[in-house]
């Protein structure tokens, strides 16, 4: 089956977007597909040529989303500068956005070409399959479609679009952006957002308040799978914020080797605050600015503001709750408790600065790696500990991958690309992370952390 396209956003007031066209592109060519998600929205992958995946032939006229955000702290009027939504396709009951980005300008692009390079695409299209594979809640990526322009942001590249897929793009920032712009539309709206993607909800007392309820619990899950896998999203403005809890925007996005909760590979993050050790407040914060974008609602509707802080006075120890659970699962404990026994672990590897993925696979099975962290005396002891109430086997391959996107590998494997048209190091990378949780006897290669003045140096780029 052919894309089958129904976009209930046009439904909405026309404040909240506007029309696009994809820019003409002769000669698209598809670069990679997901077969996969091919199959999971029943879509016939022969019948998508590079022409339908660039928007060159369209089922109907696509749309840019307007919305705001809070960049790095400061709130700005936004909107899809360089993406548009295709439409909506429905399969099996289930809506999905399908969405082309680097498609050319839009009402909202300002001083931006409205495209984007080959490898950025590339990048974002092996993220999303990564995170997807690790069980995290993501976009995912359908394609990604290389043109016949030449891109320029830090060097020259050819131009690609890519095809993302993800239950909505509304964003905390949507919320933002409605509030300041059509305030008489955010019931409407809000009600919009309900139907769609908490339709539970409409069952209850309290239907507003129980939304942010969900939103929130949704947003500490996405953040907590974070830092189970050493995950960096980068950029968590919160226009980069989803409103269901997917993992998206893959721009300065990396995952964290030496366990350092000050990490941060994003240029454009100089004073760290989205380091890997404040996702967590950050979450907090951009949920704080989520609450006052709803408090419209409060004159318009039952809602109070005071029910919106209480429950948001509910984020620390329910963070907490999620983490520590993740955390007992990470070291194979099945029993409550051990918030201290955890604590000591994370302390030691603030102290060690050792491989974070790495360490807990030496738990697991002692000997696999030649690190100097783990063969002190310190190290041994803490182990002692876990084994006297964890280190269950099953428990931990469930939750520790034995291999993640490790930077090096995404840049040599991008750079073979651009340098020799080949992707092959890329499609080997491809493969290896479908099965991240997956054999002991795997090439000890995709194991293996750079040298740490490699991570030191590393940057990067939002490639906007």
């Amino acid at each position: 089956m052919p894309l089958s396209l129904d976009t209930t956003y046009k439904d909405l007031d026309s404040r909240l977007y506007s029309r696009a066209k994809p820019k003409d592109v002769d000669s698209p060519e598809v670069l990679l597909l997901d077969e996969g998600l091919c199959d999971d929205l029943g879509l016939n992958k022969e019948e998508l040529n590079g022409r339908i995946l660039s928007g060159q032939e369209l089922l109907e006229d696509p749309i840019a989303q307007g919305y705001a955000g809070h960049q790095f702290g400061r709130f700005t009027f936004l909107g899809d500068g360089r993406a548009m939504i295709l439409g909506e396709h429905v399969h099996d009951g289930d809506r999905y956005d399908v969405q082309l980005k680097g498609a050319g300008r839009t009402s909202y692009s300002r001083r931006g070409d409205g495209s984007a390079t080959v490898s950025s695409m590339l990048r974002e299209y092996l993220y999303s399959h990564a995170m997807y594979a690790l069980n995290i809640k993501t976009s995912r990526s359908l394609a990604v479609v290389e043109t016949n322009e030449a891109v320029t942001r830090r060097r020259v590249e050819p131009g690609a679009i890519l095809v993302r897929v993800m239950n909505s793009h509304i964003r905390y920032g949507t919320f933002q952006y409605v509030a300041a712009q059509a305030p008489d539309e955010l019931q409407r709206f809000t009600d919009y957002v309900i139907d769609r993607h908490y339709p539970q909800l409409n069952a209850t007392d309290r239907t507003y308040r129980e939304f942010f309820d969900a939103v929130m619990e949704s947003s500490i899950e996405m953040v907590v799978d974070w830092l189970r896998v050493g995950f960096l999203h980068g950029v968590m403005n919160t226009d980069n914020m989803s409103i269901d809890g997917e993992t998206f925007d893959y721009g300065p996005c990396a995952f964290m080797n030496y366990y350092d909760e000050a990490t941060v590979f994003s240029s454009v993050d100089r004073n760290g605050r989205y380091a890997f050790g404040n996702q967590r407040p950050i979450l907090r914060w951009n949920l704080a600015r989520f609450a006052e974008a709803l408090q419209p609602l409060c004159t318009q509707s039952a809602l109070t503001y005071d029910e919106l802080e209480l429950k948001l006075d509910e984020f620390e120890d329910r963070f907490d709750a999620r983490y520590y659970a993740m955390m007992r699962t990470k070291l194979g404990i099945n029993s409550d408790g051990e918030e201290e026994l955890v604590d000591e672990f994370v302390e030691w590897l603030r102290k060690s600065n050792a491989d974070y993925t790495n360490t807990f696979l030496e738990l697991e099975t002692p000997g696999t790696f030649d690190d100097p962290a783990f063969g002190t005396a310190e190290f041994e002891q803490l182990r002692s500990k876990l084994a006297a109430v964890g280190l269950d086997e099953e428990s931990m391959q469930e939750a520790n991958p034995r291999c993640i996107p490790r930077n090096y590998l995404v840049e040599q494997a991008l750079d073979e690309y651009l340098e020799t048209g080949d992707l092959s190091k890329l499609e080997g990378l491809l493969t290896v992370l479908e099965n991240p949780y997956g054999a002991k006897d795997m090439d000890s290669q995709f194991q293996q952390p750079p040298p740490r003045e490699f991570d030191a140096k590393y940057t990067t780029y939002c490639n906007t």
